[in-house]
């Protein structure tokens, strides 16, 4: 019965996983803020969603807890994201609500605990790939909280940096489904630890690409209901 049980979770968890991987692209494809992008970008949030609810649980039901941290992880990015749409006025004085706060906080402990293990099984001795790993995840996450909280409680906001937010939030999150697919599904990639880092690797220039793109249109004097619809 437990097994079956679990069998249900790792099948929901892998649908959830696949629906997710192959709905962003088309999301980043159509145009930003239209009826299609804001469905497809629910459909891959509320994937992701599912993803980490069931990575946790079998992390926690296996003693996997990597497996949880790391779904905390991408879903951070991802729900960052999500919630940067609610931010828009962050330039005008807004405050983050409570769940900002409990989502920042929850990952920041995760991250930091991520690091933490890494850090210690160095000190150990410990120097293998799932060393690394908890190491280059612990700083990663840690950095996008930190831009996070940095974003809500500086002096001086960019009117625009909800759009940036949304879109480093989203596009990590995918980055991190990419990963966990490369992971389970890319052995052919050597060394090991490359099919965790090579999303991120090539990932995060794009990103940095894409935003500079869309806040060069901005500098123009557009407004952002020129480049995109201002919807949620």
């Amino acid at each position: 019965m437990e097994e079956n049980i679990l069998s249900g979770f790792r099948w929901v968890h892998i649908a959830s996983g696949f629906v997710a991987l192959f709905v962003a692209p088309i999301a980043m494809a159509v145009r930003k803020g239209g009826d299609a992008h804001r469905l497809w970008g629910k459909v891959f949030f509320y994937g992701m969603a599912v993803v980490a609810f069931t990575a946790i649980v079998m992390g926690i039901w296996q003693n996997k807890m990597f497996l949880a941290m790391v779904a905390v992880l991408s879903f951070h990015m991802a729900a960052s994201g999500y919630r940067a749409l609610f931010h828009k006025r962050l330039h005008a004085g807004q405050k983050p609500g409570t769940m900002d706060i409990v989502l920042q906080g929850t990952a920041g402990v995760v991250n930091g605990g991520l690091f933490i293990w890494g850090f210690v099984n160095i000190l150990l001795g410990n120097k293998g790939v799932g060393t690394m790993l908890f190491i280059a995840f612990g700083l990663i996450g840690s950095f996008m909280v930190w831009r996070n909280l940095q974003r809500f409680y500086k002096h001086h906001h960019e009117k625009h940096e909800w759009l940036f937010a949304h879109m480093a939030g989203f596009l990590g999150g995918y980055i991190a489904t990419v990963s966990a697919f490369s992971a389970v599904n890319m052995d052919f990639i050597k060394p090991v630890w490359l099919q965790w880092l090579w999303p991120t690797i090539v990932g995060t220039p794009l990103i940095i690409l894409w935003s500079r793109y869309y806040r060069k249109r901005l500098s123009r004097g557009r407004r952002a209901r020129d480049v995109v619809e201002i919807r949620i």
